[in-house]
């Protein structure tokens, strides 16, 4: 955060903003007030030069969907998982709950289907690519230290984004300490921070979930929209000003004369 609002007040000094700020950008502020303050006044000028952020229409296709058929562990877990993808991916992910899983028969919804099962039966994880399905299996992720909840609950995310990113076609990181690498056993993942992916994992999903047809919303700016010529029509003044200053005629337009003498 410190360096995105550091970024932003230089940006600000070449740009032109409603306001000037009521405080020193130079002066460091001096309690948790005047930092909230200062978070929202540069996100105000971010949005009146900007108009906000919007998805281009048509772009966001297919969906994925977290389908819970167990009781051990939480929604919320999947939903945070989720939640987390959703942001890296930029693709429309659900989070459901279903019914018993049947490993014969799976019903896959959406374009491709993360099951989340407890049964001791089967593996940590099951992966059917033809098939658009992956496994998670929350039994045995309690055995040993996890008998903590804590490293339950740890586990239970970290096997879900190990889940994930093999039902989306990514595997091993060309970084270290990758929740998609070598793990023999739950208590391999207690050594990572969380449930977050290397960035090179990520990239991988857009290329390998397009013949499933899933693709990812491109967003961008208003402003960005309206210059492009696709933004939809303005829904407060902010991107009404910004509409009309986009496709403004100029009143006094620069007359291009032809020189012969030069060829322009």
């Amino acid at each position: 955060m410190k360096k995105l609002i550091a970024a932003f007040a230089v940006a600000l000094t070449f740009a032109a903003v409603a306001e000037k700020p009521p405080f020193d950008l130079k002066q460091k502020p001096q309690t948790e007030e005047e930092k909230q303050a200062r978070i929202a006044w540069f996100k105000k000028q971010q949005l009146i030069h900007t108009g906000g952020f919007v998805v281009k229409p048509g772009t966001q296709q297919g969906e994925v969907v977290y389908l819970n058929c167990q009781k051990r562990a939480q929604l919320a877990w999947m939903e945070e998982s989720a939640e987390y993808f959703r942001k890296e991916s930029k693709f429309k992910i659900t989070v459901k709950d279903g019914g018993a899983f049947d490993l014969a028969n799976p019903k896959v919804e959406g374009s491709a289907t993360l099951f989340v099962v407890d049964d001791a039966k089967l593996p940590p994880i099951l992966l059917a690519p033809e098939s658009r399905w992956a496994m998670v299996n929350v039994a045995g992720l309690s055995e040993g230290n996890g008998a903590k909840p804590a490293f339950f609950e740890a586990r239970v995310k970290k096997s879900l984004t190990r889940g994930f990113a093999l039902l989306c076609g990514a595997s091993n990181s060309q970084y270290p300490m990758c929740l998609t690498g070598g793990i023999t056993k739950p208590s391999d993942m207690d050594v990572m921070a969380d449930l977050r992916l290397q960035a090179d994992v990520i990239e991988r999903f857009r290329t390998y979930m397009a013949p499933f047809g899933v693709r990812p919303a491109e967003i961008t700016t208003y402003k960005r929209a309206c210059q492009q010529g696709w933004a939809p029509a303005p829904t407060n003044e902010i991107q009404k000003a910004i509409w009309e200053k986009v496709h403004a005629i100029p009143k006094n337009p620069m007359k291009i004369e032809f020189d012969p003498k030069k060829g322009r």
